[in-house]
């Protein structure tokens, strides 16, 4: 009579990753540098306010700049160390050639890259949160809610969890730690050019087209509206560019008028002439931070599948069982 075990929930790589590495002085050392930075951008930005109220002005757009500023330089702070901490996590363990130990346990691929990401993650995010208390200043001064905050810095979490997964990815991809981090970086960095540049391309294209038809009375004379073709839609697959949507979701947290600091603002910057039928009712480009949310994270989760599959040690092998033995 065989008895069946239970499965073990632990994951043992997450669990030894965060027992063994959370406690080393570099990730201590690390968050401290990132909050002093952070503090003084913040005492910039309330030197500034305390001129301002000397003189006897008050501007609540100084305060909005303030987070504007924090946010991004956070964003990039993470979008520079991501790839540096989590590009090494399978790669290493190929260098020092204890990954085939690994396979060797009950432990499947699915899981060890879930221990590796997980470890990262947890990471980042609590560096993320630590630096709360400096974006919470602007309660003192109102204007934005604590739920309007955790909005902000749910965008961030997805973001960091959406770069992590490359790192991931590259370091399972690869045998050298040098070139996963490498390919990472010019990976990301043609990624966010690409899909920021994309909308612009497809829509200034789309307004050569529409020119053509309206000035063309020889072949399209039943054509008399210049702006015959609607490709505003295209300008939703910015919403891959995760930049944009930091974007976004700051000027609709902070409050702006439209056309001011949320993406429905890039009216401003693509002009009439790209965007001639774009409205402030437009109802996808409201759904531009939540579009881009699902994204993100059905992209992060097919990387992080695919990279399981690439430490699986007998992918494309299929045993057939009709082969006869010699």
């Amino acid at each position: 009579m065989s008895t069946k075990t239970k499965p073990n929930k632990k994951n043992a790589v997450l669990y030894k990753e965060m027992t063994m590495d959370m406690k080393k002085p570099k990730i201590m050392i690390l968050i401290i540098l990132i909050n002093a930075m952070i503090s003084m951008v913040g005492l910039i930005f309330f030197l500034i306010i305390g001129v301002s109220a000397l003189e006897g002005v008050n501007s609540y757009r100084t305060l909005a700049w303030y987070l504007i500023t924090t946010v991004f330089i956070e964003a990039f702070i993470l979008l520079f160390i991501t790839p540096a901490i989590t590009a090494g996590t399978v790669s290493l363990e190929k260098e020092r050639q204890t990954l085939d130990v690994l396979l060797t346990t009950r432990m499947t691929t699915w899981e060890i890259i879930k221990g590796k990401y997980g470890s990262c993650f947890v990471f980042l995010a609590f560096l993320l949160l630590s630096t709360f208390p400096m974006m919470s200043i602007i309660f003192i001064y109102g204007g934005i809610s604590f739920f309007q905050l955790v909005y902000i810095l749910l965008v961030l979490i997805v973001f960091i969890g959406f770069v992590a997964s490359f790192g991931v990815f590259f370091s399972a991809l690869t045998k050298n730690t040098i070139v996963s981090v490498i390919l990472t970086y010019l990976f990301l960095l043609f990624y966010f050019a690409l899909t920021f540049m994309l909308p612009f391309i497809l829509l200034g294209l789309v307004a050569l087209i529409n020119e053509e038809l309206y000035y063309n009375d020889t072949v399209f004379m039943a054509i008399n509206d210049e702006h015959f073709i609607n490709g505003d839609i295209l300008m939703l697959t910015g919403t891959f560019n995760p930049i944009l949507t930091i974007y976004d979701s700051i000027g609709n947290t902070i409050g702006y008028n439209f056309g001011d600091a949320s993406v429905k603002g890039l009216i401003s910057l693509c002009g009439s002439e790209l965007m001639p039928h774009f409205t402030e009712k437009n109802l996808l480009m409201k759904a531009w931070t939540p579009i881009s949310l699902i994204e993100m994270i059905l992209i992060s989760f097919g990387l992080l599948r695919f990279s399981a599959f690439l430490l699986n040690p007998v992918k494309g092998k299929v045993n057939n069982p009709k082969k006869k033995k010699r």
